[in-house]
């Protein structure tokens, strides 16, 4: 049973904690997968996939992209009741072709990488277009997974649906189709992950989960005017305004259209498609430890920059998010939404 109280008390593994906007959840790591798990396994996910989508969604949560944590834990409840499995259609070593079948894609991008690794050893190069599989959360999770094996890797993923207007619209015709990248040999791991949208979709219904407003930049309502109210929020903006707006254009071409997905208005959530690039770091000739030498003076020359504020220093990609995450394990608890929470409770 829950314990409702202001003064920290804690009974079981919950703890409520009150503030000016929402309450709050203090549950611990531990009972967090058990939910998770008990709940991926109900839709009939084996426990080798319910732990590839928990460990992802912790990822997300611990690094600090509460958008893409437990806030959207059931688009990953989803995949399964009606999922298919993938296949490899085309293995050519330089570039393998994945048909999904409509399978979870936080395994799929996995398996695919697995695949890819392989190939690397032979090719030094491995281009992995997948198409038709449900959504795995951050590209940069998956990029990570491919540097943690000694590959560069740049993961697109389309996003499926339009949920982005184009710079100077007022309605969506875009997807947000997200890019990571990340780079082996770097401590912590070089990791980008960002979307083309000004804000991750789901701040928005994290907004909306803790009853709170959002900046009038995110987004536009069904009228194309500026919202400040999460619920009324239609569609999100491109970051930078033609930039993102154009950068989501090439994405959603090279992870949708380029591996056979329907996109733009013909876009289908379980029909998604994602475009991986894997590279040897020796593949121009130098060794791995040259290729580490250049990019660790270089991001020490950048991280050594003289900050504006002297408490928030440079950082380079990955390097704040990897201090958030080591800091949550070491606690072996998270904070949560009560709403969200209890959405986990009740699948």
């Amino acid at each position: 049973m829950l314990a409702k109280d202001n003064h920290n008390a804690t009974q079981s593994h919950y703890m409520y904690q009150m503030n000016e906007k929402t309450m709050t959840i203090e549950v611990s790591l531990e009972e967090l997968e058990n939910l998770c798990r008990s709940a991926l396994k109900k839709k009939g996910a084996s426990s080798e996939e319910a732990s590839i989508v928990f460990q992802d969604y912790l990822d997300a949560e611990l690094r600090g992209r509460t958008s893409h944590g437990f806030v959207s834990f059931a688009v990953a409840l989803g995949a399964f009741p009606h999922a298919g499995k993938y296949e490899i259609v085309e293995d050519s070593l330089s570039h393998i072709t994945i048909e999904g079948n409509g399978d979870c894609g936080h395994v799929v991008a996995r398996k695919s990488i697995d695949h890819g690794l392989e190939n690397l050893k032979k090719t030094k190069v491995c281009t992995i277009g997948i198409r038709n599989i449900t959504r795995f959360n951050c590209p940069g999770s998956i990029a990570r997974y491919a540097a943690e094996n000694g590959a560069i890797a740049l993961v697109l993923e389309y996003g499926g649906k339009n949920f982005m207007v184009p710079f100077g619209g007022k309605e969506a015709s875009l997807s947000t189709n997200p890019i990571g990248i990340a780079i082996p040999g770097t401590n912590p791991l070089f990791v980008l992950d960002i979307a083309t949208s000004e804000r991750a979709i789901g701040f928005v219904n994290l907004a909306k989960a803790s009853g709170e407003f959002i900046p009038n930049n995110w987004g536009v309502d069904k009228f194309g005017q500026a919202t400040t109210n999460p619920s009324e929020l239609a569609a999100m903006n491109p970051f930078g305004g033609y930039k993102g707006s154009a950068l989501a254009m090439a994405f959603e071409i090279l992870s949708g259209a380029l591996v056979g997905v329907p996109i733009g208005s013909s876009g289908d959530l379980s029909k998604r498609g994602a475009l991986i690039l894997l590279f040897d770091p020796t593949i121009f000739g130098q060794t791995k430890e040259e290729f580490q030498t250049r990019v660790a003076k270089f991001l020490e020359e950048v991280t050594s920059t003289a900050p504006q504020d002297a408490s928030a220093p440079v950082m380079y990609p990955g390097q704040l998010g990897e201090n958030r995450y080591q800091d949550q394990i070491k606690k072996g608890k998270v904070v949560l939404p009560k709403a969200i929470l209890d959405s986990l409770s009740n699948f």
